[in-house]
């Protein structure tokens, strides 16, 4: 061990500094994608009957088979367009 301590600069403290200012480097370019969470729900066997009936209609109507998960994406997408008295009334139409 020194017996003072070392003033100037060293190739490993260099490196130690690149590496710290590399990491704080962003790239403004690469956005960062979110993953689907998973979120699930108790359904009573009549709104498995109404959902059932809706995927029906529309795989009816669509040339390819639709999911039910995509169904409910698809009334998710209907709810933010539909007034929120709206869906409240219906709400407690239905609970």
């Amino acid at each position: 061990m020194a017996k003072k301590p070392l003033t100037g600069q060293s190739k490993l403290s260099e490196a130690i500094q690149r590496k710290s200012a590399e990491e704080n480097e962003g790239l403004p370019l690469v956005r960062q994608r979110y993953k689907p969470k998973l979120k699930n729900f108790r359904l009573a066997p009549a709104d498995i009957m109404r959902l059932q009936k809706i995927t029906d209609a529309i795989n009816g109507e669509s040339e390819r088979p639709i999911s039910e998960t995509a169904v409910i994406k698809g009334l998710i997408a209907l709810g933010e367009k539909t007034a929120p008295d709206k869906l409240l009334r219906l709400i407690r139409e239905v609970w």
